[in-house]
């Protein structure tokens, strides 16, 4: 399971909020599917190597790579090699 802070939304952020959260690797078992169905997913790799897979496409990144996942699609992050940290934005208007 991450272990995961979350900094809050509020009125100065438009309802944008951070979370920032450690991977831990789970072997040969498939990473947990996420969804975020009002939400675009801005994710920037701080820390380690990660798999993200949004439908049929993997992608891998490392430190300081980024992707933005749309609101409502499902997909999955995993720790390629030991903890992995990321930062995660979300916001429910378009990025």
């Amino acid at each position: 399971m991450p272990r995961t802070s979350t900094l809050r939304a509020s009125a100065t952020t438009e309802g944008a909020r951070l979370v920032f959260e450690t991977i831990a690797p789970i072997g040969d078992a498939p990473a947990p599917l996420r969804i975020n169905p009002d939400e675009a997913t801005l994710l920037r790799v701080i820390d380690g190597l990660v798999s993200l897979t949004v439908g049929d496409e993997q992608r891998v990144l490392g430190i300081g790579d980024e992707a933005i996942v749309p609101a409502g699609r499902p997909h999955r992050i995993a720790s390629l090699a030991g903890d992995a940290r990321l930062v995660m934005g979300f916001r429910s208007t378009p990025l």
